[in-house]
């Protein structure tokens, strides 16, 4: 699959992962870059030197997406792909989120992706396009200390897996990406967790480069090409063994906490 003058909407391009496929892509295809933050998306049109049409859209809240249909439907006649990019990361112990909190990471991970999704499946039904869905490899292993989270990218694997059962032979095609530890703001914020899981970090153009390649490829489900797969068997043949290491990881993160 050749992905050249196409209509690609991402949401959250303007960090991370997000960022790297617009930079990617743009060379070849008509953008829509949707974000929270709209001055980082026109300083990356500017980096690149590019007219990526631009768009403030929050996902989370369902007016904004409301607004971005209706004005990216008056200005494009098709749309091709959605990069279902944008995402919220979190680490904390479960009873230590508030009830916001929790609403925000899935309403933005799952209800935003969701939502924003169903607002453009007529547009791809037409084109016989592409929905690309980022998730992650905690929505394979869940984490302690990552239970929102991974609930949320859980999920949105499971999400992914039923599009694609449902669309595909009607040409739409639906793509689960499920990338490591990736080197982005979200990560630093998280990192005085993360670091006792000692895991391996990527970097977003790494991951973007791999998803954009195996999408190509037309590989349905992608994930890095690592040994981390070896415990997504593991996980699935013997749970206890994950259920064992990670409880133990879980409680050198609680003793921490909790020094005299």
């Amino acid at each position: 699959m050749e992905i050249e003058n196409k209509n690609i909407i991402i949401t959250g391009a303007g960090d991370g992962i997000g960022k790297e496929f617009v930079k990617i892509l743009s060379p070849k295809n008509k953008l829509i870059l949707l974000g929270r933050d709209i001055e980082k998306l026109y300083k990356l049109n500017r980096e690149l030197n590019r007219n990526n049409y631009v768009l403030k859209c929050d996902i989370s809240n369902e007016e904004d997406i409301n607004l971005a249909y209706n004005t990216i439907n008056n200005k494009f006649n098709k749309i091709d792909f959605l990069f279902n990019n944008a995402g919220i990361s979190s680490a904390k112990q479960f009873d230590q989120y508030s009830s916001k909190e929790i609403s925000e990471i899935l309403n933005t991970n799952i209800l935003g992706t969701i939502l924003i999704t169903k607002k453009f499946m007529n547009n791809l039904l037409q084109s016989k396009g592409c929905v690309v869905n980022i998730g992650s490899m905690f929505g394979d292993i869940a984490h302690p200390y990552y239970s929102i989270y991974s609930a949320s990218k859980f999920a949105i694997r499971g999400f992914s897996d039923s599009l694609r059962r449902e669309y595909n032979h009607l040409g739409v095609k639906v793509f689960y990406a499920a990338p490591r530890a990736t080197q982005t703001k979200a990560l630093e914020k998280t990192n005085d967790i993360g670091k006792f899981f000692k895991m391996n970090i990527d970097t977003p153009e790494r991951i973007a480069k791999h998803i954009i390649k195996s999408i190509k490829k037309g590989r349905n489900s992608i994930y890095p090409k690592s040994f981390e797969k070896i415990f997504i068997l593991i996980q699935k043949l013997f749970p206890r063994l994950i259920d064992n290491n990670l409880g133990n990881v879980s409680k050198n993160i609680y003793s921490s906490q909790h020094k005299k």
